[in-house]
């Protein structure tokens, strides 16, 4: 009987599988996507229009100016300070600086956090942060001044005032009546209750003044020099300095754990960093070749762990039970031997055994699972070596990660520029109360006019548009890249002529751009409602964690947990779509739908790919940062320019872990691209003339009829030399004029492919 003829050379270099047909998917999501990011186009105008960033950066006083800038008043206040030139006054003077706090130090005692709120405490732009502690009936540092008592904190302001630096409400030392009473020294006319309120919050000046730093323009307290200052107070023990030093020490030592202050450590960290910049430059570089070489050999590296894995866990196997039953038979002798049989030593004897019968059983279903999981645990090895070989086919694929990181680092600064304006955009309001002193005072000095911006009554909608732009935007990305890099493989795996393939990855990224965003936008934001959701939920969380039951924690917990299962399952059968989309060029839904399906008829095959082929990565992943670390450790621990040598190796090594995940981001998406692939090929094709496999020859062998493809595979060879036999003698058919094997011989292939 004569033998079936293949196709022929011309129809083999012609035939790119499904690649062939393409067209555009998923139109009208993409329409949505445009859509929705013109609305947030013309919410960032809008933003732009009514919002100022310079409020956030450099702080605003309690009339509604910014600090360091030249306002304008606004419109419609009665405001009478608003509207100042502070364009020399760049830091933002808090009179109540428990504001600033977090909430934790207010949880532990130290304030009780009701000395004030933003509106109702005196803020005030100011040329230097203080520099000098200074509370009320102090002789530090105020040893000079008479002892008028009630009069040491107004002539200490005055003279700060005459110095430059004012720390009291800006028109109360332009009152000529005031600043008369100053220079004539009549400091009796002046009562420290005439200018400081109840609370000392809101001024005209503060209650006291604390030695602080600029830290992002706004004064912040010292305080480890607040601890130094109440040490050589402490023999004072009416001194309310001590109790608050001592109760801000305590609870910043009890968060931080050491005694050594946050400024300092942060001081010492940034002083390792200059001195070590050299060898951080040759550790993050180094992440990069040592990132680069185990890709390389990660398919060798991949079968040794796995194997080695897979041995060391029949071994345990077998000697853990063995070891349980000879403590058993150990116990049951000695029980049998004494003398004396009490009831809880036969207890005893019987749980072992009863531990024993349990560590059998288990260990028996493990190497069952070895066993049949064997073949499945080959199949894994071969697609790392294939990705591998398919990835140094392609090595620019490996610095496609970089560009994505360009991008999501563009997007996401873009973002945060718009909602610095967002955020920014309320309504000047006016503020009026009047402020409570221990003595009588003028109408003029109780009543006070301050100015906050008020948020419009629709600004939470507005940030849930713009969060979830956020999140559809990250993703829209990640999802592009995704399927870019599945196409770069797919057209290794779905042309027969691996030479042939030329510019994959400019041509992966060329079919994501010209005919499915529209899939892409669709994916990305099935993920982003996910987030949203899950973001609204956690918000809610934290609103009400308070005044929750243990029932509704509880449920509130399980319901995010469940969202963040679905998140993973949905990215999951995102991802494997997008791969499925970038060879079938077919829709969303109908990717979804088809890959479902594969995944479900090669549900053992994915379970073993996607925890052991995980667990590989993770050990590559780990082996750079631990070659990155070991080697900054060396270079650096006999520096003695370095306080704490760790941070820089920390600091290295945590770049190397992204280094890694990086190129190792690809190599993962190769993998399941290649998997797909392979399902979707052995269940279209079965390696007859005519249905040939498009897959290697070492994935050929784990197919069900590998046997029988692998002889076609070699006829095929003979009849390709035949041909080019007769070519090469003129016997060949007119047209035919390639003389090259299509396919190498076996030999040849095994040798190209390691």
């Amino acid at each position: 009987m004569p033998e079936k003829e293949f196709q022929s050379k011309k129809e083999d270099k012609e035939d790119t599988g499904p690649l062939k047909d393409r067209g555009c998917t998923d139109i009208i999501c993409l329409l949505v996507f445009i859509v929705f990011f013109a609305g947030m186009a013309v919410l960032a105008y809008f933003a732009f229009q009514y919002g100022d960033p310079w409020r956030i950066i450099n702080g605003y006083d309690s009339f509604g100016n910014t600090c360091g800038s030249n306002n304008t008043a606004v419109e419609g206040l009665d405001a009478s300070l608003n509207g100042r030139d502070l364009t020399d006054y760049p830091y933002l003077f808090y009179f109540d600086f428990t504001v600033m706090l977090p909430t934790s130090l207010v949880s532990l005692g130290v304030f009780d956090g009701t000395g004030g709120s933003v509106e109702t405490t005196m803020m005030i732009c100011v040329k230097e942060c203080p520099s000098d502690l200074f509370m009320a009936y102090t002789s530090t540092p105020l040893s000079d001044y008479p002892d008028y008592s009630g009069t040491t904190r107004m002539k200490h302001y005055y003279d700060q005032y005459v110095n430059g630096s004012n720390f009291c409400q800006y028109d109360l030392f332009e009152n000529d009546t005031l600043t008369e009473l100053f220079e004539n020294d009549n400091y009796s006319e002046v009562k420290d209750n005439k200018y400081v309120t109840k609370t000392g919050s809101s001024g005209p000046c503060p209650d006291y003044v604390l030695p602080a730093d600029p830290v992002l323009n706004r004064c912040i307290p010292l305080f480890d020099t607040i601890t130094e200052l109440a040490t050589d107070l402490a023999s004072d023990e009416s001194s309310t300095l001590t109790d608050i030093a001592d109760s801000v020490t305590d609870g910043i030592n009890s968060m931080f754990g050491s005694n050594v202050s946050a400024s300092e450590i942060m001081t010492y960290a940034m002083s390792d960093l200059m001195n070590s910049y050299q060898e951080l430059a040759i550790m993050c570089a180094s992440s990069l070749v040592i990132s680069f070489i185990i890709i390389l050999l990660l398919g060798w590296i991949a079968q040794i762990i796995i194997y080695a894995i897979a041995i060391a866990t029949a071994i345990a196997c077998l000697a853990g039970p063995a070891y349980f039953w000879y403590v058993w038979y150990e116990a049951y002798q000695d029980y049998q031997d004494s003398t004396i049989k009490l009831e809880s030593t036969s207890e005893n004897v019987d749980t072992l055994m009863y531990y024993a019968i349990i560590i059998s059983v288990i260990c028996l279903v493990v190497l069952l699972l070895i066993i049949f999981l064997r073949s499945r645990i080959g199949l894994m090895v071969t697609l790392f070596k294939e990705a591998g070989f398919m990835v140094m086919r392609m090595i620019v694929i490996l610095f496609t990660p970089i560009v994505l990181a360009l991008f999501i680092m563009a997007w996401a600064a873009l973002w945060s520029f718009v909602s610095a304006y967002v955020y920014t955009s309320g309504t000047a309001t006016e503020l009026l109360f009047t402020r409570e002193y221990n003595m009588d005072v003028p109408e003029s000095m109780a009543n006070i006019t301050m100015v906050y911006f008020k948020d419009h009554d629709y600004i939470n909608y507005v940030w849930l548009y713009h969060l979830f732009g956020l999140y559809w935007g990250t993703e829209f990305f990640l999802a592009c890249h995704e399927m870019a890099i599945a196409g770069a493989f797919v057209q290794f795996y779905w042309t027969r002529d691996k030479r042939k393939v030329h510019f994959p990855v400019v041509r992966g990224i060329w079919w994501v751009f010209r005919y499915h965003l529209g899939t892409v936008a669709f994916g990305s934001c099935i993920i982003a409602i996910i987030q949203l959701i899950r973001t609204i939920l956690a918000y809610i969380q934290n609103k009400t964690k308070d005044s929750q039951s243990e029932v509704v924690k509880y449920l509130l917990m399980c319901l995010q947990c469940c969202l963040w299962c679905f998140e993973k399952v949905m990215k999951f059968i995102n991802r494997n779509a997008y791969i499925y989309t970038a060879f079938k060029g077919s829709n969303f839904c109908s990717s979804c739908k088809k890959v479902f399906g594969l995944l479900l008829s090669n549900v053992v095959r994915v379970g073993v790919i996607n925890c052991v082929g995980a667990f590989i990565l993770f050990i590559g992943k780990f082996l750079v940062c631990l070659i990155t670390g070991v080697l900054g450790y060396f270079m650096l621990k006999d520096n003695s320019e370095l306080y704490y040598w760790a941070i820089p190796v920390l600091l290295a090594s945590i770049f190397a872990f992204a280094v890694a995940h990086t190129f190792f981001s690809v190599y993962e998406i190769g993998i399941d691209t290649i998997f797909i692939c392979f399902a979707e090929d052995e269940t279209i094709n079965d390696g007859t003339p005519g249905r040939e496999y498009y897959m290697s020859k070492n994935l050929m062998e784990w197919v069900d009829n590998s046997g029988e493809a692998l002889k076609n595979l070699k006829r095929k060879q003979k009849q390709q030399k035949a041909q080019a036999k007769a070519a090469k003698s003129g016997g060949e058919v007119a047209g035919d004029k390639q003389t090259s094997p299509m396919y190498p011989d076996l030999d040849e292939m095994e040798m190209t492919e390691k």
